[in-house]
C-alpha cells in the first residue's frame, strides 16, 4: 500500500514514501551501513541517489528505495517461524551495538530517556480516570459493562507491573542503552519479519537508541496475542534468544513487569471511551474480547 514495485534492470525495486526528517533517516541509513559491516546483511537497505543521499525528495515527499524482499511474512503461529524471528531479532540487537554517532545534535531526539515508570503511571491513571467515568453512568453499554467486571484485575496487575520497576534499578536500562549505543527496532511484527531459508528484518524507519528487553517485551506480547495451541514457552523464547544475544538475569524482573503491565487493556478501552456514544467500531469490541480470551494464557 502506498508504495511502488519497480521492474529495472537492477532487479526488482520498492520505491516508498517515508514520513521522516531527513536527519532520521540518514541514522536510519548509518545505522544499517554499521549492521552490514557487521555482517548483518538481512535488512532492505537503502539505495543512495545522484546526489549520494539514502532519499530523494521530489514535491516536498521524501522517498526511499530499497530491493523488493519477496518473502512470506512471519506466522507466529508456527514454531519454525517464531524461532528464526528470534534468532534474527537476537543477531539485530547483538550486531547493531557499538555503533559510533555520527551527529548527537542532528539525532538527539533518537536518544532513549524513556522513564518507563512515569509511562505507565500515566496509563495507570488513565484507567483510573475510565472507572470514574463509567461509574457516573446511569445506563452501561455491553463494553462498559465487560470494562467493569474486569477492572480490578487489569488494575491489579499495573499496580503490581509498577511495584516491580520501583524495586527493580530499571534505569540502567537506559544507562547501558546509551553508553553501549543497543539499537531498537520498535516495529517487530510479522509483516516486517520476513521468513524464508534467510530471513530478513525491515521497516527500519522507528528505530531509536534504547535496551533491547523493551523489543524483547513488545514481540512476546505479540506473540501471546497470536499463539496457537502448540505454542513455544516463555522459557523456549528467552533461551532461543540468549544464545544469540545474552540477557542479563538481573533485567529478567523489568522484562516480567513490561509483559505483566496491561498495556493493550487499557489502550482498546482508552479507544472506546474516546469514541464513546458516536461511533465504536466492532473491532475494538473484538480486540477487548481478545484480550479477555488470552487472560489465562498470558498468565
Amino acid at each position: 500500500k502506498y508504495m511502488y514495485i519497480c521492474n529495472t534492470d537492477k532487479g526488482v525495486k520498492l520505491i516508498k514514501p517515508v514520513n521522516y526528517t531527513t536527519d532520521k533517516i540518514l541514522f536510519v541509513h548509518n545505522i544499517k551501513q554499521h549492521l552490514i559491516e557487521k555482517g548483518f546483511n538481512q535488512l532492505d537497505f537503502y539505495y543512495m541517489s545522484q546526489d549520494n543521499l539514502p532519499y530523494v525528495i521530489s514535491e516536498d515527499i521524501l522517498y526511499v528505495m530499497t530491493d523488493y524482499i519477496d518473502l512470506d511474512e512471519c506466522d507466529l503461529s508456527k514454531d519454525t517461524d517464531t524461532k528464526k524471528a528470534i534468532e534474527l531479532i537476537a543477531n539485530f540487537h547483538k550486531l547493531s551495538q557499538g555503533y559510533k554517532l555520527q551527529n548527537i545534535e542532528t539525532i538527539k531526539h533518537d536518544i532513549s530517556n524513556l522513564d518507563i515508570k512515569q509511562v505507565f503511571l500515566k496509563k495507570l491513571e488513565n484507567l483510573k480516570k475510565m472507572k470514574r467515568i463509567v461509574s457516573k453512568q446511569k445506563k452501561l453499554m455491553d463494553f462498559e459493562l465487560s470494562f467493569i467486571k474486569e477492572y480490578d484485575y487489569f488494575y491489579k496487575n499495573a499496580v503490581e507491573s509498577i511495584e516491580i520497576l520501583e524495586k527493580c534499578k530499571y534505569g540502567n536500562l537506559n544507562k547501558l542503552a546509551n553508553n553501549n549505543l543497543m539499537i531498537c527496532h520498535n516495529r517487530l511484527k510479522e509483516e516486517n519479519i520476513l521468513i524464508e531459508q534467510k530471513s530478513y528484518l525491515t521497516q527500519f524507519e522507528s528505530i531509536t537508541i534504547g535496551h533491547f528487553i523493551y523489543d524483547i517485551s513488545s514481540f512476546i506480547i505479540r506473540y501471546i496475542k497470536k499463539h496457537s495451541d502448540d505454542y513455544l514457552s516463555l522459557e523456549e523464547i528467552l533461551t532461543t534468544y540468549s544464545k544469540i544475544n545474552y540477557i542479563d538475569g538481573n533485567f529478567l524482573p523489568i522484562l516480567y513487569a513490561l509483559i505483566k503491565f496491561p498495556t493493550r487493556y487499557i489502550e482498546t478501552c482508552q479507544s472506546f471511551f474516546d469514541r464513546r456514544r458516536n461511533f465504536t467500531p466492532i473491532s475494538i469490541s473484538s480486540d477487548l474480547q481478545n484480550i479477555l480470551e488470552l487472560k489465562e494464557f498470558q498468565e
